[in-house]
């Protein structure tokens, strides 16, 4: 195969012959680099929520705030509570506590809400780091 004109890009390369049939051969280091940052960042992103989610939740004998950390698998991508009673405590009761704090009803949505940007632009600058 005679080249007319090749392009290269750090993803791979990209070859032409004269009669028009186009090759791409992909550059495997870049690829596993790509992969292997994109793990890194889930479990940045992971515990950066867990992170900030710990100070949302109900805290009688902090048994919720200990188990986001402990069940939760980095670079999942799904951060659990693994105590039984959270889901109820979260989402189904229907009092409110007085002084209570940030902790209270829907600790994840109100995470989101307080601390969303600021995470996202952590998640940024640690990407644009990892990526240099």
């Amino acid at each position: 195969m005679s080249k007319k004109f090749s392009i290269s890009f750090p993803q791979g390369d990209i070859f032409v012959s004269k009669n028009g049939t186009a090759r791409i051969i992909k550059n495997k280091s870049y690829e596993n680099k790509f992969n292997n940052n994109l793990n890194k960042l889930q479990v940045y992103v992971d515990n950066k929520v867990i992170q900030e989610l710990q100070p949302y939740v109900t805290k009688d004998t902090g048994a919720q705030e200990l188990s986001i950390r402990l069940n939760t698998d980095c670079g999942s991508g799904v951060v659990r509570i693994g105590v039984p009673y959270a889901r109820h405590q979260a989402y189904l009761i229907k009092r409110k506590t007085p002084n209570a704090g940030k902790r209270g009803k829907f600790p994840f949505e109100r995470m989101v809400a307080d601390k969303g940007q600021s995470i996202l632009q952590q998640v940024a600058a640690y990407s644009r780091r990892l990526n240099k």
